[in-house]
């Protein structure tokens, strides 16, 4: 070295962290051109000597490298930013990972800082609009079932839940999940990535994996936010004084009005809403605390989370608490040993789906209530019922005095054990054991007290619902790299079991809300149920990839059900993909623009036998009655279900297409998926045809098919501004292709509110699933019309309705409640310390049965009496629109409640500021106001198209087919708008 090099030498030094403010320990440092460095200690410092034209390069594993000339610098803090393309390479898979370029099947990944800039409390609101393929949708009541969709519907009326695999066990179930546990979702859409799991793949599976710890020096995490949260419009109807004013005008005796002027002036004044009786302000809060780390041979992430939700209807909440411990210990260099607990409580209050819903629900029935009324009367009593609008109960009283408790216990523990038998040769070991007890303790009033027996009830209900499951996953792995040739193969033995057991007692005509109660009378109930059920598992799975070019993978599960006969058990379901990747081609790799191309292509098979333990067998009731003589009753055993030992797998076959695309030196990147799925011999319960019996058969065959679209990347990406961008967009066709022999539709299993027993919902060849049934409206019937009408009994004014060539109702579809296009627009954009968030959802391509509108309007079943402003604009002789008459009957199933679902919403927007250097000791500070349901656009008249009503059944023995129900508004709890104030810790 010359001495005027050695004299320009000095001595330089600094700390490097990450984006969070925390140090990285083991940076590599490395003057350009040289061998000559140094790495940073435990606390990210360094110091090395270099002259000012020195170039220092500063990399580490998952972080974009920097170099940095020293120039007159002595200090240099260096922060280095996540290489994304490093972070995403890696993504799990059934039963393994593999690097993202490697897979031949369609899978998306959703990881947690795509969903960082939103204060998600629910998993399944983290999955909705950022994954393509998959459709989340659910009313606004916390706490309640929120519907997750892969690839649309299969089954009839099984269910259509994809399966949760949790850190690699079965049955997650995504509402109890905290989703701050969580570092990525996979979701595997096509039969090549789900045929691995066999019968529990048809609906698609999402994988989740929990947060590990990763830095080594301890971490703690604190974040708190608040929220306020309120109905986000009205329903237009008629208020106080206006109703008052319409029954005046009608009234048949003018001398003798309902209300004089000085009623109506008090009505004005003080206008009775009931909306705004129902709904509050609910108020919100969720705390979550962590702790993380490792050391060389241990690594550790520790969590506890509380939420509690208000619900925006009066004395309705959730509450959710959980914890979670992952441990992980290197016992040596073979041998990896991880243990997982998660336990978690729920408490649901006042969930309106259990309060009765032939009327429509709770929310209905308030938005029909007679808004001349007071809930109480001058004396302090609750006013029971009135002589105008909705005949049922006053739905302020029904859910102030009511308390319908759900608590859920959950408890899972996880041991894992991972051995090196050789460099090539890998064993490794899943044992779980969850339980969980639910309870539900309820009271309801339903009924005036000062009624007498048998006027209608109050219901006194307590049910205990316990279920332990157990799985054993042994998983056999081998890799072998040899020329330009990469193998891998994976071979599985798996078992799980599951015992449930339920005990329920109820009460009827009960005016004392104590669960110590017993008159031994014929209105009390017990009961009890329990059920055993496994499947044990066999597969088989190989990689194979030849110079990272040509991709090869084929699989073969073999499941054995223990809810088939001997000799229908076992269900094979294979598979086979494949892809090429070009970029090895000389226009991609020494390209500028393009830089990643692949094609894929997969075929596979997988199963479903989501129905009850007994379903193939015949069922009994030793408690009943029969007369065998028409008057004495006799006591024996009757049928219940009858059974059919032919009863077998529901199968679906799927096909793929896809293309991944990388643009701009992978600065964008893209996919795109054709896929046909088709699903056989579904699992279908119905009732035997002149009997009141119900038999499970494998009848039918319904075809899904459509586009899955992804684009994502960085728009604007410098030292100071970054935009990134995310768009997801799902196209969906569901059709019935057959169903029993020649058979062209069944009935559907919803019934419309009101209490007629006419089905809203038909299962029809040719039609999706969830096609709405019922008559067509075409207006009304004019004056010119009036022999024509006279010839139906009708009169002009009538509502019109289309008929056949024997003047008879025509009844058939009349729309469809299953969006065909859904989509997700997200966008992040940093300055500095500053983040803004913006994410947009929409939907297209489907209907809504509007059955607030319905009761409004009146003229039907419970709904006595019309409060819609429409009222203004009906039928007369000087005024002939297409609005029925005052006081014609109007059918509650009919397309005239039918509207466009269509929608655009502002799903999240927030903005964050970062603090720096506030507290001591503190590595981030974040602050950050949110909403949720800012805005939405859409012609849909009620409060939220995206929401549907947990459906009224015809037959309580048979569970309503929920995705047959989709886009019915019986009074759905509508989504929320909610505004979030929090912070987030990091020390």
């Amino acid at each position: 070295m010359s001495a005027q090099n050695s004299y320009s030498q000095k001595t330089i030094t600094g700390t490097v962290s990450d984006e969070n403010k925390m140090p990285i320990p083991g940076v590599s440092i490395l003057k350009k051109g040289t061998t000559t460095g140094t790495t940073t200690d435990f606390d990210g410092n360094f110091t090395l000597s270099a002259s000012t034209e020195d170039i220092l390069i500063f990399s580490f594993l998952g972080y974009a490298a920097q170099n940095i000339t020293v120039k007159e610098q002595t200090v240099i803090n260096v922060v280095l930013a996540e290489d994304a393309s490093q972070l995403e390479e890696i993504v799990v898979i059934g039963y393994g990972t593999a690097k993202k370029s490697d897979i031949t099947g369609s899978v998306s990944q959703v990881t947690a800082k795509s969903f960082k800039d939103a204060p998600v409390v629910r998993v399944e609101n983290a999955l909705q609009g950022r994954a393509s393929g998959i459709t989340v949708s659910g009313g606004g009541q916390p706490g309640a079932d929120i519907k997750v969709r892969v690839r649309g519907v299969n089954s009839v009326t099984g269910n259509n839940n994809p399966l949760v695999v949790v850190d690699g066990v079965f049955g997650g179930d995504l509402k109890s999940l905290n989703p701050d546990d969580i570092s990525s979702m996979e979701v595997l859409k096509d039969a090549s990535a789900l045929a691995v799991y066999g019968s529990r793949g048809s609906n698609g599976v999402i994988l989740v994996t929990t947060k590990k710890g990763k830095s080594d020096k301890t971490k703690f995490t604190v974040s708190q936010f608040a929220s306020v949260s309120s109905f986000a419009k009205k329903i237009d109807k008629l208020n106080s004084g206006q109703f008052a004013r319409v029954l005046n005008n009608e009234a048949s005796d003018q001398n003798n009005l309902p209300f004089t002027t000085q009623q109506i002036a008090n009505l004005d004044a003080n206008p009775i809403d009931y909306e705004d009786l129902i709904s509050q302000t609910g108020i919100g809060s969720n705390t979550q605390v962590s702790m993380s780390g490792r050391s060389d041979k241990i690594n550790y992430f520790v969590s506890g989370n509380y939420l509690t939700q208000e619900g925006t209807q009066i004395n309705t909440n959730y509450k959710r608490g959980s914890f979670r411990a992952n441990l992980g210990i290197e016992v040596n260099d073979r041998l990896n040993i991880g243990f997982n607990v998660y336990g978690s409580r729920e408490y649901t209050l006042n969930n309106q789906d259990a309060f009765a819903r032939f009327n429509g629900s709770i929310l209905l029935k308030a938005l029909t209530w007679d808004p001349t009324s007071p809930v109480r009367d001058a004396n302090g009593n609750y006013i029971y019922r009135t002589s105008n609008a909705n005949n049922g109960y006053n739905p302020i009283y029904n859910l102030t005095e009511s308390k319908d408790e759900v608590i859920g216990d959950r408890l899972n523990a996880t041991l894992n054990l991972n051995y090196k038998i050789n460099d090539n040769f890998t064993y490794t070991l899943i044992t779980n054991a969850t339980r969980y007890n639910g309870n539900t303790e309820s009271f309801r009033w339903e009924k005036d007290p000062a009624q007498g027996v048998g006027s209608s009830f109050n219901i006194l209900y307590y049910n205990n619902y316990k279920q332990t499951t157990h799985q054993i996953s042994n998983i056999l792995n081998w890799k072998k790299s040899f020329n330009k040739h990469n193998l891998d193969i994976t071979g599985v033995y798996e078992f799980q079991g599951a015992v449930s057991k339920t005990n329920a007692y109820s009460a009827f005509d009960v005016n004392v809300p104590s669960f110590y109660h017993g008159d031994n009378s014929n209105n009390e109930f017990f009961t009890n149920g329990g059920a055993r059920t496994s499947i044990q598992s066999y597969l088989g799975r190989v990689n194979y990839n030849f110079d990272n070019t040509i991709y090869l993978t084929g699989s073969l599960r073999v499941d054995e059900s223990s809810k088939f006969l001997k000799g229908n058990r076992t269900g094979y379901f294979p598979s086979l993909a494949a892809a090429y990747s070009l970029n090895k081609l000389k226009f991609i790799e020494d390209g500028e623009f393009l830089s990643n191309l692949k094609l894929r292509a997969g075929w596979g098979q997988v199963g479903n036998e989501n129905i009850n333990a007994l379903a193939s067998s015949s069922i009994t009731n030793d408690s009943g009655l029969y007369s065998f003589d028409g008057n004495t009753a006799q006591t024996g055993q009757t049928l219940i279900q009858i059974g059919n030992p032919d009863l077998t797998w529901e199968t679906t076959t799927q096909i793929n297409a896809g293309v991944d695309f990388g643009i701009l030196q992978g600065r964008f990147t893209g996919s795109l998926d054709y896929y046909k799925k088709t699903t056989k011999d579904l699992l279908l319960q119905t009732t035997v045809t002149g009997t009141l019996y119900r038999k499970y058969e494998n009848v039918g065959e319904v075809e899904n098919k459509g586009l899955d679209i992804s684009l994502s990347g960085d728009i604007i990406r410098n030292d100071n501004f970054n935009w990134n961008t995310s768009l997801n967009v799902s196209l969906l066709k569901n059709k019935v292709i057959a169903l029993n022999g020649d058979l062209n539709q069944i009935p559907g299993n919803n019934l419309v509110i009101g209490g007629s027993q006419a089905r809203v919902d038909v299962i029809k060849v040719g039609e999706p699933i969830g096609t709405f049934n019922g008559y067509t409206f075409l207006g009304t019937w004019k004056t010119n019309e009036t022999a024509l009408a006279a010839t139906f009994d009708r009169v002009p004014g009538d509502p019109k309705y289309l008929r056949d060539e024997n003047g008879e109702f025509v009844l058939g579809p009349i729309g469809n409640g299953l969006p065909t296009t859904s989509w997700g627009f997200n966008n992040s954009f940093t300055y500095k310390d500053w983040n803004f968030n913006i994410f947009i959802t929409g939907a297209t391509g489907f209907d809504v049965y509007n059955f607030v509108s319905a009761a409004l309007n009146g003229g039907a079943a419970a709904f006595r009496d019309n409060l819609s402003p429409s009222r203004y604009n009906t039928w007369t002789a000087a005024n002939e629109t297409e609005i029925p008459r005052n006081g014609a009957s109007n059918l509650l199933n009919s397309s005239r409640w039918i509207e466009d679902g269509s929608f655009i919403r502002l799903s999240n927007v927030k903005l964050g500021y970062n603090l720096k250097n506030l507290i001591k000791g503190v590595s981030k500070l974040e602050v950050y106001a949110s909403g949720q349901n800012v805005f939405l656009i859409t012609n849909y008249s009620g409060y939220d198209p995206e929401v549907s009503s947990t459906p009224i059944t015809s037959d309580p023995g048979i569970s309503a087919p929920v995705d047959g129900g989709a886009g019915l508004d019986q009074g759905a709890y509508p989504n929320p708008r909610t505004f979030t104030l929090g912070l987030k810790l990091e020390f």
